[in-house]
């Protein structure tokens, strides 16, 4: 590809609150650049969907079958709504993601081969589009051996500017996960520190009865106090013990721990108890940042970045400048998105977008295949 790419990036996270889609021009898939991100669009899921993917080990085969299916619709739902979107050369699609078993976790979950699931046929979504749609990111990472996450620290670096080296970028979604932006790519650090939102999206659930899917603007855990006990607790877990490459998900963090977690400090005030799991993400990144050399600052991404109890905890427990960008490829709504468009273009043109440091793979991969649309 030379000159100007116009792609399209889709995600829907951990938290099964929707899918975001963002359009992007990239002025070259080789380059490091910051893309012109031309529009966002977002289509949120119903309450009854998101409670089904926040908690998909109780789904039925039946039903994860019918997801594969209808969630590429509501994907090219939102792909519609971005002005433009039909000059685009190619989408990419993330899917959602039911099930993550890397390597590091092999002893915990009890599984011989190392495997992820994101559901989502790409077939459908380039039929729905009449667009090469790229999908299945994480599986050649996995194949040679890598923890087929995170996935966003290439994009993270190429994004960023070589004069900004330095820079922890901290993608706080469901999972939390860091990349320190250095000058060469092949000195790039990244990989998951912890919960990021998962186990507060879940008791925000539990303690509004199921009127909330979240802490929104950080009303539940506004004015609430850390509770060191609930803190080293969480912090006890076994994941915090192993080294780097290491990635997590709602196999050591989703509903059931929440739920564990909530019985087991059930006296300790709602509102501490949401800033204390909270406080667990700011001292993984203040640990993250203290472990690696030449932290110069930090960009804090991801919806996690909107709550304002987060953002407070993180600039207390750090000695660093924190940014919240609010526009651009690193806004918290679309930075995701934005890396799994510049992953679909690169893929389409042959090259790689992992990272072996980062994953622990023996190899960088081309990520994902490549569904191609009937032709008119």
């Amino acid at each position: 590809m030379n000159g100007p790419i116009l792609a399209v990036g889709t995600m829907s996270g951990t938290s099964g609150d929707g899918v975001d889609a963002v359009l992007l021009e990239l002025a070259s898939v080789h380059d490091r650049h910051e893309p012109r991100l031309l529009g966002h669009a977002h289509v949120p899921f119903d309450a009854a969907l998101q409670a089904e993917l926040t908690n998909p080990t109780s789904m039925s085969l039946a039903r994860l079958s019918e997801l594969h299916a209808e969630l590429p619709r509501r994907t090219a739902e939102a792909v519609r709504k971005l002005d433009g979107w039909q000059r685009c050369s190619v989408v990419g699609m993330h899917g959602q993601t039911v099930w993550h078993g890397p390597p590091s976790a092999t002893q915990s979950l009890g599984h011989t081969t190392p495997n992820t699931l994101q559901i989502g046929s790409s077939v459908v979504l380039a039929e729905a589009l009449g667009k090469p749609v790229v999908a299945d990111l994480r599986a050649a990472d996995m194949f040679h051996g890598g923890e087929g996450a995170p996935i966003v620290p290439f994009a993270h670096w190429f994004f960023t500017a070589a004069e900004h080296a330095g820079r922890l970028v901290v993608n706080v979604g469901g999972i939390a996960n860091i990349t320190h932006v250095t000058a060469a790519l092949d000195d790039v650090v990244g990989y998951d520190i912890g919960p990021g939102m998962m186990i507060s999206d879940c008791l925000a659930n539990r303690l509004s009865s199921g009127d909330l899917d979240y802490d929104r603007d950080g009303v539940l855990s506004r004015g609430g106090k850390v509770d060191e006990n609930i803190v080293d607790y969480v912090l006890a877990h076994a994941f915090f013990q192993k080294p780097p490459p290491r990635s997590t998900g709602r196999e050591d963090f989703g509903r059931a721990y929440a739920t564990r977690l909530h019985e087991r400090f059930s006296k300790v005030p709602d509102r501490d108890l949401l800033t204390s799991v909270l406080a667990v993400t700011a001292r993984a990144i203040s640990r993250a940042a203290a472990e690696l050399d030449g932290v110069r600052d930090l960009l804090l991404t991801g919806g996690g970045a909107k709550n304002p109890t987060l953002l407070r905890l993180t600039q207390e427990s750090l000695a660093l400048p924190v940014e919240r960008p609010r526009s651009g490829v690193f806004a918290a709504s679309c930075h995701e998105s934005a890396a799994i468009a510049l992953i679909a273009a690169r893929t389409v043109a042959g090259l790689p977008s992992s990272l072996p440091r980062v994953t622990g793979a023996r190899e960088a991969c081309v990520l994902g295949h490549i569904a191609y649309p009937r032709k008119p």
